[in-house]
């Protein structure tokens, strides 16, 4: 099927563009160092270079033929090779400000730009210096330019938004607009001050256009003038959004219209390239971290009332954002998350001449690479824009962009303008400049390009007339035979009918194929209704018709062979593929089978995994390449060329993993013999590690082995499984701890004794845990001992591990608090208890209350009977010393009664 156009386009003479050229807006630099530049065609390139880093205003320029001049952010100026200009810093702008800087060529003079620069203030104490303007000579510093004078004032005080618009042709002179108080000074705005730069410079007073009840004290948002210049917006965010009308001739403003933002604060204003259209970014103005609300509003300029035309083209939950047109008749949008967070995208309106929903918004449109837009873009000339469109579709609407189909015809036209000379361009290179029109008999996507129609009369105030079209030829979809051979797998497969996928010779997403049984159905239009099944009707062989359209429609025939060959269903050579169990004990058994390594056995082959035969006659539902599952049989369908060549099984089996039951700690005494460990028996391997060392020892492969000391160990034991002459072995493994202990070792025993409650504690160390006796038969945890009779004790400390006992014998002394040496056999002498020439330092030396040494004693001594030189002594307190070897020397005193 083919398409013939014929689209005339009608042009009327709007104001022109400047006629500097149309490659000063090919590059912009904004944001967080993105950048993005225009390519001839319309496409566009995103930019890493960039140095500029600023939240909002930004300012680029290029020359005719696009290439990079300088950027700034209204402070700092960057040259072509984006480093700092010289004499570059210090400008008065302000990368807070919504439109910190524009830059506006000289007339006449190819090497001198002016910056001019609008500030804000962001603080209590940051003064707003208003509007000024710097001087770059391009000529200097080997071409890179230099700032040779800055921060010349034109304005005290001003809002944040400046724009520039094309006076006439006759002496090239542009505008300069922002917003002020009448006098420039410090106060609410209401007067748009325009301010001519001409091939004399920058004049110094401006055209005044004063609103009586206009006072604009929020400074941010945008101000553009429409392309054909006779249109104004000032957006003012919490003070309104306002459109005027602008004579270009004069510099005045007039007819002031206050516009509903859909209840939101406007911020980025664009003029469609028809000057038909009015888009307005606008925003809840949130200054919190969250709940920031967005919406993209489209104005329709001819509508009766303006602001009863408005549609909402987007509104998700973004911060406020620029929007600018460029040249390739697209309007790019920033999509900020907030105030200080950027992202790494534009959003794009692709038909900004189109009304409502036909515009084409589309969202994060344009990747930045990882440079982060923040909330401005670089505004430029708005006459720079000012095109006309070179195709008219067939409903009265014009274009600057076609895609046709190859071989058919699309006629670009323009009005015969008396006098008047037309050049043609395609992709910036002349191909024309005799005729009025030009067709384009589009055969081959070489006549694909940007096409641009420049007008120039004769008289010389009229600026010359700029057409773009951009073509896009779309060839024909491949009609080709195609083939497909397709395997018999179903209950019946040697009758050569089986269900068959037509559409697996669909090899393009955007094409739309469409096939018949008989070309008797195709010239009827009659469509075999479920191709993705199709069952066919000739046995073995049969010819399918088929139609075949592109994204536009444009469409070819053709035919498919299609074979079915008898099939059997055979086990694989692969098969079994088994794998181990990857789920806890007790779950049913599961695996991964990496399917994609089995697909590389088959070779010289394509190959796809079904798990059914349906699915694999059909080539539906393939098994991904890693695939977790129970054991099950699958199907590969092996292909060559698309064609099949057969089908076979492969069983999947899930071998449970060995279960080892054994204990997670054992005991070895490092005072004794090592211990041996056994491994469960029923494996086919064994592997001991020890794992607390760098590298993981391997101890030993048998079943046993011994260990002398304590560590962590691990066991890994491995069951083979073999079936058809395949093996596959899985392999489990269990950690457990060998605690090293050993018998306690006697470091010191405290002794209390001569008191009235004897006590002892043990001090013991070792590797293990102990617990203590005195008579081995009775055993506490604590060392210590109280309320013990004097006398010598065994004091026994065992390990918990069953290490063994160590035993140290000690002897608590005491004596008797009174004697009676009467003879009956009872008390009759003093002497010490539990104490031995082992203890005893020096003798037990006895005294009288008057300090006289009345006996002195050693432990083999029955005892101190009361005399002294054979004379019986009277009843009395009396005082012993000893001294031990242990370093203990001891006083006491007892009483003798008669």
């Amino acid at each position: 099927m083919m398409r013939t156009a014929s689209i005339l386009v009608l042009c009327c003479l709007l104001l022109p563009v400047l006629i500097f050229g149309q490659g000063e807006t090919s590059n912009w630099y904004f944001g967080n160092g993105a950048g993005i530049t225009f390519n001839s065609d319309g496409s566009v390139t995103t930019l890493t270079n960039g140095s500029i880093d600023t939240f909002e205003g930004c300012a680029t320029i290029s020359d005719g033929f696009g290439d990079l001049l300088f950027y700034t952010d209204g402070i700092l100026v960057y040259n072509r090779d984006h480093k700092l200009m010289e004499n570059g810093s210090g400008l008065l702008g302000d990368p807070s400000s919504t439109q910190s800087a524009i830059i506006v060529p000289k007339p006449s003079d190819s090497s001198i730009f002016y910056i001019f620069t609008v500030d804000t203030s962001a603080f209590t104490d940051d003064p707003d210096i208003g509007l000024n303007y710097s001087i770059v000579d391009m000529s200097l510093d080997n071409g890179k330019g230099a700032v040779t004078q800055k921060n010349i004032a034109l304005l005290e005080d001003c809002s944040e938004k400046i724009t520039a618009v094309l006076k006439d042709c006759s002496d090239q002179s542009i505008w300069l607009l922002t917003l002020a108080a009448a006098d420039g000074s410090n106060a609410t705005f209401d007067t748009y001050h325009a301010f001519e730069i001409s091939t004399s410079g920058v004049s110094q007073q401006s055209v005044k256009s004063t609103f009586q009840g206009l006072n604009i004290e929020d400074p941010r948002g945008y101000l553009k003038v429409s392309p054909d210049g006779k249109k104004l917006v000032s957006a003012n965010m919490r003070d309104g959004l306002y459109f005027y009308d602008f004579d270009s001739a004069t510099g005045r403003v007039s007819n002031q219209q206050l516009l509903a933002a859909a209840g939101n604060s406007a911020y980025g204003v664009e003029f469609s390239p028809s000057n038909q259209f009015l888009y307005v970014n606008a925003s809840n103005d949130s200054f919190s971290e969250e709940g920031h609300r967005s919406v993209l509003i489209q104005y329709d300029l001819l509508a009766p009332d303006i602001s009863d035309s408005q549609e909402t083209i987007d509104r998700r939950n973004i911060y406020r954002g620029a929007l600018q047109l460029a040249d390739n008749g697209k309007i790019y949008r920033t999509t900020a998350q907030s105030y200080l967070k950027g992202t790494p995208f534009l959003s794009v309106i692709n038909n900004p001449n189109l009304k409502g929903a036909a515009s084409g918004y589309e969202h994060n449109a344009i990747d930045l690479n990882g440079r982060n837009a923040t909330q401005g873009l670089p505004p430029f000339i708005q006459s720079l824009f000012n095109k006309i469109a070179l195709i008219k579709n067939q409903d009265g609407t014009k274009a600057t962009s076609a895609s046709i189909c190859e071989g058919e015809s699309i006629v670009l036209e323009v009005d015969i303008i008396p006098g008047a000379t037309y050049s043609w361009e395609k992709d910036g290179i002349l191909i024309s400049t005799e005729s009025n029109r030009i067709e384009i008999l589009a055969s081959t996507e070489v006549d694909s390009g940007k096409y641009q129609l420049t007008i120039s009369t004769n008289d010389p105030k009229e600026c010359p007339i700029i057409g773009e079209a951009s073509i896009e030829v779309v060839p024909l979809p491949d009609s080709s035979l195609l083939l497909i051979e397709q395997c018999d797998i179903d209950e019946n497969n040697d009758d050569g009918i089986t269900l068959v996928d037509l559409e697996q010779v669909i090899n393009e997403e955007d094409l739309v194929f469409t096939f018949y049984e008989t070309l008797e159905d195709q010239a009827n239009n009659i469509s075999i209704p479920n191709p993705e099944s199709y069952t066919n009707i000739e046995a073995y062989t049969q010819t399918i018709f088929y139609e075949v359209a592109n994204r536009l429609g444009c469409s070819s025939t053709g035919e498919i062979s299609l074979g079915v060959n008898p099939t059997l269903v055979n086990p694989s050579q692969f098969s079994p593929m088994m794998a181990c169990n990857e789920n806890e004990v007790g779950s049913a058994l599961e695996a991964t089978f990496d399917l994609k390594a089995l697909q590389q056995s088959f070779l010289g082959v394509e190959v796809a995994f079904y798990e059914n035969l349906l699915d694999a006659s059909l080539e539906k539902n393939a098994l991904d390449e890693n695939i977790k599952t129970s054991s099950k049989i699958i199907y590969a369908r092996i292909e060559a060329a698309n064609q099949c060549l057969g089908v076979e099984t492969i069983d999947l089996v899930v071998n449970p993993l060995p279960e080892i039951i054994m204990d997670e700690s054992f005991q070895v005494c490092s005072d004794g013999q090592p211990i041996l460990i056994e491994a469960p028996d029923g494996f086919d391997s064994y592997t001991w590690y020890r794992t607390d060392t760098v590298q993981q020892a391997v101890l030993s492969n048998e079943t046993q082995i011994t260990v002398a000391d304590s560590g962590t160990f691990r066991l890994e034991v491995g069951i083979s499984y073999d079936t058809n002459s395949r093996s596959s072995q899985c392999l489990s493994s269990k950690d457990f701890e060998v605690i090293s202990s050993n018998r306690a070792t006697f470091d010191d025993i405290i002794i209390q004794d001569l008191s009235a409650n004897n006590s002892i504690r043990a001090m013991v160390s070792g590797d293990g845990a102990y617990e203590f006796s005195l008579d081995n038969q009775t055993y506490q945890s604590s060392p210590y001992f109280e309320n013990l009779e004097p006398g010598f004790y065994s004091v026994f400390a065992r390990d918990l591990k069953g290490c063994g006992i160590t035993e140290e014998k000690i002897a608590i002394i005491g004596y008797p608090k009174f004697f009676t040496p009467n003879g009956d056999g009872h008390n009759d002498t003093w002497q010490l208890t539990g104490i031995n020439d082992d203890l005893l330092k020096s003798v037990i030396t006895i005294y009288d209350r008057y300090g006289r040494l009345v006996r002195q004693l050693n432990v083999e001594d029955a005892g101190w009977d009361g005399s002294y030189n054979g004379q019986t002594l009277p009843s009395s307190d009396y005082w012993f010393r000893i001294a031990l070897l242990d370093g203990r020397e001891f006083k006491g005193h007892f009483t003798l009664k008669r």
